[in-house]
């Protein structure tokens, strides 16, 4: 009897291309942290800045992100301070990042918050580059928020009573 050395060669593996994936923010390498209050002295004479930088990683499947920073989001008198553009990319790129550089304005005093919305630009509303689709917007957004107190002298009141609410700033 005779045998023949044969080889059975499988049929290689179907590759998909990767969907798109909600972003995540790494918040653990944010700066600042938003694990504590933020204390801003606006002293007369002063001109204070803070700069953030947040890690944003997604597969995006070729479409460009939206990042909008809000002072006090979904409040009364919410204000959007920026909103850029981010290109798209593979979950893998640890090299995205949101940053931008926050200068309070004369008026903005006391406690606010300062919110980060980061998602695909289908998840907006059509041309609004700042309202959310609410159909799309649990599966697609990434929120982080920081808690800053700007005040006029260091030595001022850090009691964050102030804060505001849905319903409004607070009276102290």
């Amino acid at each position: 009897m005779l045998f023949a050395g044969s080889c059975i060669v499988a049929d290689p593996p179907e590759y998909r291309a990767p969907g798109q994936t909600r972003p995540v923010l790494n918040m653990y390498s944010a700066v600042p942290s938003a694990t504590q209050a933020l204390v801003i002295d606006a002293s007369p004479g002063r001109h204070p800045s803070v700069n953030f930088s947040v890690q944003v990683r997604s597969e995006d499947a070729g479409e460009y992100m939206r990042a909008v920073l809000y002072l006090d989001y979904q409040m009364l008198g919410e204000d959007s301070l920026v909103t850029k553009r981010i290109d798209p990319s593979t979950y893998d790129n640890v090299g995205r990042f949101f940053t931008h550089t926050w200068v309070p304005k004369p008026l903005v005093r006391g406690c606010h918050f300062l919110t980060l919305v980061v998602a695909h630009v289908s998840t907006y509303q059509g041309d609004n580059e700042q309202e959310l689709d609410p159909r799309y917007a649990d599966d697609d957004a990434a929120l982080a928020t920081w808690t800053v107190n700007v005040l006029d002298k260091l030595t001022d009141d850090t009691i964050f009573a102030s804060c505001p609410t849905r319903e409004g700033p607070t009276v102290p």
